[in-house]
Order: structure tokens, then C-alpha cells, then sequence
């Protein structure tokens, strides 16, 4: 079977709510893994891995903030390697780093935390929005993260969404970043004009050939996320991995 996890930031107001009522909920729709947007509620790192190890639901990572890849990262390496996590990386970065200069100085940034995350056992990923595959400048931003990031220690993170969004092909990524991207994050998109997030499986994206290539290129989590649920979080993330298991695709 694949693992198939969810990013926690789709159900984040459900989370502030009940959070060990709401972890609860996505362990029972089945979901393997989950994947922290920085909210650990009110439990130390410990109890926290013991509550998802009763649940029987991994810690796949999370994501930090550019601000915290000096000082801060080491705390948040450790805290996530309490966790069992295997990941932990960056998914967004400010205007100011999106020019030329701008991604070669977060490529720099990024090989360091990567190090650090590495004494952690941890790897370093990237996460794409759209903005990295803007063609103003002659070099892509994710051509040149992907240029100036050290292969062995930096892997990414492909928002199949966003990459869509941005009019690329998600299996020409994949398979641009084969062995290189342990991580793909399955997010769907509405068919209105306005091109909005949509439950996985009832959208516009071709899932079937993401999962072809995103095997083939060795990715070891794949991680359901809807940014906006305008139906309901827990609702959404149910749905989606109904639709997942209706399809075939939790392999």
C-alpha cells in the first residue's frame, strides 16, 4: 500500500478546537501519517509522539518558516526527531526572495539547515507554491533551488495543485526530481474560473498517472492537504481519502 497522509493544516480550526479529539478523527478515517503546519497544541514533543503512536499514525514532518532556518532550527530539528519524524522543510518563502540573487541566497540557507536537520536524522525538503516556476527571470526559481541545493541532503516536497496552478505538468517534475522527492502533496482543484481548492478526487487533476510517476520516482509519502474547506475540514479530509480508496489509488 501507499502511505497516504494528511497535512494538518487542512483541518487547522478543527485542530484548535479538539486537538487529540481531531488527531483522533484522522487516524479513524484511516489516514497512515500526518504532517505538521507548526501547531503542536499544548503537548511537549514527547506526549505528543506517544499520543500518535497510540493512535497507530506516524509523524511524516512539517513545515517551518524562513525566519527559522538561523537560530530557531535546531529546536525545531529536535522537536520533530522526538516526533519520529523524517522530514522537516521550508514551504514558503517572502517576495523579496524571488528573484535570481534571491533563490541562489535561500539555496545557501537551505544546504545549511539541511545539515543541521541531518544530525537530527532528518532530511531538508522544499515545498512549491506557484510562484517558483515564474518565468520573469531567466532561470525558474525551482531550476535554480534545484541547481544550488546539495542533491544528497536537500530533496522537495511537489504541491501537485500549485504546480498545475502554475501551468506545469506535475509527472514532468516528478519525473525532473526523481530520487529527489520523497514527498508529493495531493491537493485537488476546482473546475470554476476561479481555479479554488477542491476535495481530492472531485476535481479537475489527473491523479492517476501523479501516482505512475511519483512511484517511479521514488516517493515515499504522499500527503492529502486543501488549503480552504469551505464543506467542512474533517468532512473534506474524509472525503478525500474515500475517493482516494474508491479510485485504487492507496495502491
Amino acid at each position: 500500500m501507499r502511505n497516504i497522509g494528511l497535512q494538518l493544516y487542512t483541518v487547522r480550526h478543527t485542530l484548535a478546537k479538539d486537538f487529540l479529539g481531531t488527531l483522533r478523527e484522522v487516524a479513524a478515517i484511516g489516514y497512515r501519517g500526518v504532517e505538521f503546519a507548526g501547531d503542536f497544541g499544548s503537548y511537549a514533543p514527547r506526549a505528543l509522539r506517544t499520543i500518535l503512536d497510540d493512535l497507530g499514525i506516524a509523524a511524516i514532518g512539517g513545515h517551518c518558516l524562513i525566519e527559522q532556518l538561523n537560530g530557531a532550527f535546531e529546536r525545531i530539528a529536535e522537536t520533530y526527531a522526538i516526533l519520529g519524524a523524517r522530514y522537516v522543510g521550508l514551504a514558503w518563502v517572502p517576495a523579496s526572495y524571488r528573484n535570481e540573487d534571491g533563490w541562489k541566497c535561500l539555496a545557501a540557507q537551505i544546504n545549511q539547515a539541511a545539515l543541521t536537520a541531518s544530525r537530527y536524522g532528518l532530511t531538508f525538503f522544499y515545498h512549491n507554491h506557484d510562484f517558483e516556476f515564474d518565468t520573469k527571470s531567466k532561470q525558474r526559481g525551482l531550476d535554480l533551488l534545484v541547481a544550488h541545493t546539495d542533491p544528497e541532503h536537500v530533496k522537495f516536497e511537489l504541491d501537485v495543485y500549485w504546480a498545475t496552478y502554475a501551468g506545469e505538468a506535475p509527472i514532468v517534475w516528478l519525473n525532473k526530481l526523481a530520487g529527489r522527492v520523497p514527498l508529493v502533496h495531493l491537493k485537488d482543484m476546482s473546475s470554476t474560473p476561479d481555479r479554488t481548492f477542491e476535495i481530492l478526487g472531485e476535481g479537475i487533476i489527473n491523479f492517476e498517472p501523479v501516482f505512475a510517476a511519483g512511484d517511479a520516482a521514488g516517493v515515499v509519502w504522499y500527503v492529502a492537504e486543501q488549503d480552504e474547506c469551505p464543506k467542512g475540514e474533517l468532512h473534506s479530509a474524509r472525503r478525500s481519502y474515500e475517493n482516494l480508496a474508491r479510485r485504487g489509488w492507496l495502491g
